[in-house]
Parts: C-alpha cells; sequence; structure tokens
C-alpha cells in the first residue's frame, strides 16, 4: 500500500496539486463489484479494471481538503493483467505494480484527463508512464 499511496500522491502533484490540499479514495473490489458500477454508471455491462468518479464540490470547507473523487480498482483484472492473461496486458507486472498503472490511470481522470479519443488515450499512457518512471525512481530512492 505505501507503493500505491506514493503513485497516487506524485499523480497529482505532477499537475501541480498538493496531496494535502486534496481527498482522493481509493477503492480494491471484485470483479463483480465493478462490473455492477460499470453496468450503472457507464452503461456497460462488463467488469472493467478502474473506474473514476469525479466529485462535484461546490461548496469548500475551510481547513478540509477538497474532495476530488474516488478510484475504483478491481483485484481481480488486476491480477489477470498483472499476470499477463489478459490479451490487453502490455507486460508482466506485479499486483503492487499493477494497482499503481490502474490508480495513476484513475487519478488521471479526476484531474481532467480523458482517454475517449485516440490523442487523448495517447496523452493518458504518456503521462502515466512518465509517473511510474517517477514513481520507481523515488521508490528505489527511500529503499536505498
Amino acid at each position: 500500500m505505501r507503493l500505491l499511496r506514493k503513485a497516487v500522491k506524485m499523480t497529482l502533484a505532477s499537475e501541480g496539486v498538493n496531496d494535502r490540499a486534496v481527498e482522493v479514495s481509493i477503492a480494491l473490489v471484485d470483479d463483480a463489484a465493478i462490473h455492477g458500477l460499470n453496468k450503472q454508471y457507464r452503461g456497460k455491462d462488463t467488469p472493467t479494471d478502474v473506474l473514476s468518479f469525479a466529485m462535484e464540490q461546490d461548496v469548500a470547507v475551510p481547513g478540509a481538503p477538497r474532495l476530488l473523487g474516488d478510484v475504483v480498482i478491481s483485484m481481480d483484472t488486476a491480477l489477470r493483467q498483472a499476470s499477463g492473461e489478459l490479451a490487453a496486458s502490455v507486460a508482466q507486472r506485479s499486483l503492487d505494480e499493477e494497482l499503481c498503472h490502474l490508480a495513476i490511470h484513475g487519478v488521471l481522470h479526476l484531474l481532467g484527463y480523458d482517454d475517449a479519443t485516440t490523442e487523448g488515450f495517447a496523452e493518458m499512457v504518456r503521462k502515466g508512464e512518465e509517473i511510474w518512471r517517477a514513481v520507481q525512481a523515488a521508490n528505489a530512492a527511500s529503499d536505498a
């Protein structure tokens, strides 16, 4: 979980967002739960790897972080993707690494990135990989 927390913080920082100024929740669920959310909110009757739900907070509470949103990640799908079981998997990764990639992607959505177009998808992949490399470097430095 330390690596996941670092990935979220570094994603926020990449966009100039102080992690203490916002609140992001990460929910780790199974395929059945994310399937239900995907169907209810996106009209897609299938499980997916990650969903993001941005908060529309109009009222600021002094001294309290702004609610940025929720990221929901399917542990079942993350495990299959990490093992390379799914055809869409880029490469084998540890489950922790896959969870970080999905969290980075989800938080980028909360920050306004959109992958609905080819260009938007390419930008999110590029930005996500850049953040992931920074997370790996920071993690290696803290372990040294």
